[in-house]
């Protein structure tokens, strides 16, 4: 498969299709031209692209100085399992230890295996306000 990692976004549409489809936006609830904004004022972010397809993203979220978060990363359904999202990360993490940022993951419970599988371990409880 011929995928091409990049941070820049071909076109606005294209993210906003990418969270409509994996169900984020039913959570974030974001106009395009916001969640655009979000991933332009991100510390990095990263697009898996087939041809003019995107088909997964990731991005980190930091200060610049001492932490780095990673968020939204997610491979479109019908792509997983064919190692984008493990490319995704590893490009990720790489990018953030190259800055001597520390790297932080909240990932859902049910996901901790995957993770796991790519080097990330369990290190804290994460909280959000209900």
């Amino acid at each position: 498969m011929d995928i091409k990692f990049t941070s820049k976004l071909k076109k606005p549409t294209d993210i906003f299709n990418l969270y409509e489809q994996l169900g984020w936006n039913r959570f974030l609830k974001l106009e395009m031209e916001k969640l655009v904004f979000a991933m332009e004022k991100s510390f990095y972010v990263l697009y898996a692209y087939k041809a003019n397809k995107l088909l997964g993203t990731g991005r980190v979220i930091s200060d610049g100085l001492t932490n780095a978060y990673l968020c939204g990363l997610g491979v479109l359904p019908d792509y997983r399992n064919r190692g984008i999202g493990k490319e995704l990360c590893k490009n990720l993490v790489e990018y953030c230890k190259n800055q001597n940022l520390h790297v932080q993951f909240f990932c859902e419970e049910n996901l901790v295996p995957y993770y796991e599988k790519l080097g990330f371990e369990v290190f804290s409880v994460g909280m959000r306000p209900k």
